[in-house]
């Protein structure tokens, strides 16, 4: 794939994606302005000018924002000769800046990479391969599952390492489901979470909201035991006819939530989600967004369950994610020393009680077990929730094909117009997979 190609294609990836904000498109890590800064100097920076410099972006809201800026500032003091200075944007706006950074041959030295864009960057050369980092143990992974490891490789070769193991979930307060008089699930369907929703509202007037966009596309694919990118892709229109039809039931329930609550609360951002609100009781989230929900929510009282499947499938949709990847630019004159702090960053324990599983459980096994007896009962709800999933989860889908921006773009555009009734769901179903199809064919030349 020519490079041209791939950067134009990543300049539409500014919508919600796997994963991270409510379990929108956009993903769920939103919220904060758009910042780029370099971390105050340490006193022994002061004393001593640094030898060495290098760049890490990242998106996330505030609080990811806050400690990972707590963790570079340590780093530097305990390694001196060390600068680093960070840039940080929130979802929506991360993927246009790192592609205009990337036709611009100036991407940072360390890249938050996501899995859903980790093949398109791999495949225009702007990823390094650290295999021989971990090789040497500059990287240390004796604590880490290979199934981690393989997470980020791609043809035999490593290119990113996970930060953190995350899952897709449905996110409720609890205290609205008790005065309703319902329990939720542990593995709640697609028709009981229609049922459950219709007697909420029915108790205490608070109204469900359904996930239409590309995580539900991906787990109704996945619990037909088959992979939306790969459907689309063949032109097929089996699992997204079967989502646009749950997306129009929940759309005329009186029950749900209004397109125009939708599009007013936005629930791929963080602090504007309806959960944050009671406008609904629930919201669809990755895991390792719990805690900056809850805090937006005021402290509500909310719980973790299992993403909804549709009652006649018997194919286990839920898998394990990495929450994000650290990956070092190709074009990095500073690679040696980008391992090294990449390797801090997940095996040092002095990080991680500054980081607290915000990236999602530690894949270091040592440290996740170590940090959970220090998080507080929230955040250990999420290792809890992890650890669940782990048991039952089958494996991730292969990185997502170039096209995935444009086509996580133009789901929303389609799942709005069947909100509003433009259409029904097997119009609307065909005219979006024909636009996916067309997508993912020229980006595939």
């Amino acid at each position: 794939m020519k490079k041209t190609k791939f950067v134009l294609a990543l300049s539409m990836a500014a919508v919600m994606g796997i994963m991270s904000g409510c379990s929108s498109p956009k993903n769920t890590d939103t919220t904060s302005p758009e910042s780029v800064e370099s971390t105050k100097d340490t006193k022994k920076n002061a004393d001593n000018e640094a030898s060495t410099s290098i760049k890490v972006c990242w998106w996330g809201n505030q609080a990811r924002n806050d400690m990972t800026k707590q963790a570079v500032d340590l780093y530097m003091e305990q390694n001196p000769e060390v600068k680093i200075d960070i840039e940080f944007t929130d979802w929506s706006g991360y993927w246009d800046k790192l592609s205009a950074m990337a036709a611009g041959g100036n991407l940072p030295d360390i890249i938050q990479m996501d899995h859903s864009y980790l093949k398109q960057y791999q495949e225009s050369n702007q990823l390094a391969d650290i295999t021989p980092y971990l090789e040497s143990g500059v990287i240390q992974t004796e604590k880490i599952p290979q199934s981690i490891i393989e997470s980020g490789s791609i043809d035999g070769k490593c290119y990113a390492m996970s930060l953190g193991s995350n899952a897709l979930s449905l996110i409720y307060n609890k205290d609205i489901t008790d005065e309703a008089g319902v329990v939720i699930p542990e593995h709640i369907t697609t028709e009981e979470l229609l049922e459950i929703g219709n007697t909420i509202y029915e108790k205490t007037g608070v109204k469900t909201y359904y996930e239409g966009g590309l995580n539900g596309l991906i787990m109704m694919a996945r619990s037909n035991d088959s992979n939306i990118f790969d459907e689309l892709a063949a032109n097929d229109l089996t699992s997204t006819l079967e989502h646009f039809e749950y997306v129009d039931q929940f759309a005329r329930a009186e029950s749900a939530l209004t397109p125009e609550l939708i599009a007013e609360k936005n629930p791929s951002v963080v602090e504007t989600n309806p959960i944050t609100d009671g406008t609904s009781w629930n919201c669809f989230s990755f895991s390792n967004q719990f805690i900056a929900l809850k805090n937006a929510s005021g402290g509500a009282n909310l719980e973790l369950s299992m993403f909804p499947s549709p009652q006649e499938s018997d194919v286990e949709a839920m898998f394990l994610k990495p929450a994000q990847f650290f990956a070092i630019s190709e074009t990095s004159q500073s690679k040696d020393e980008a391992a090294k702090f990449i390797d801090w960053f997940i095996n040092s324990e002095e990080c991680n009680e500054i980081l607290l599983g915000e990236r999602g459980v530690p894949v270091n096994t040592d440290i996740a077990k170590n940090i959970k007896e220090k998080v507080d009962a929230d955040t250990a709800k999420t290792f809890d929730y992890i650890n669940k999933i782990g048991e039952i989860a089958t494996p991730i889908d292969d990185p997502a094909p170039a096209g995935r921006g444009e086509v996580e773009a133009v789901a929303l555009t389609y799942v709005e117009q069947l909100r509003y009734g433009d259409g029904t769901a097997q119009e609307i179903a065909e005219k979006f997979v024909e636009k996916s199809y067309e997508i993912l064919t020229e980006a595939a030349k």
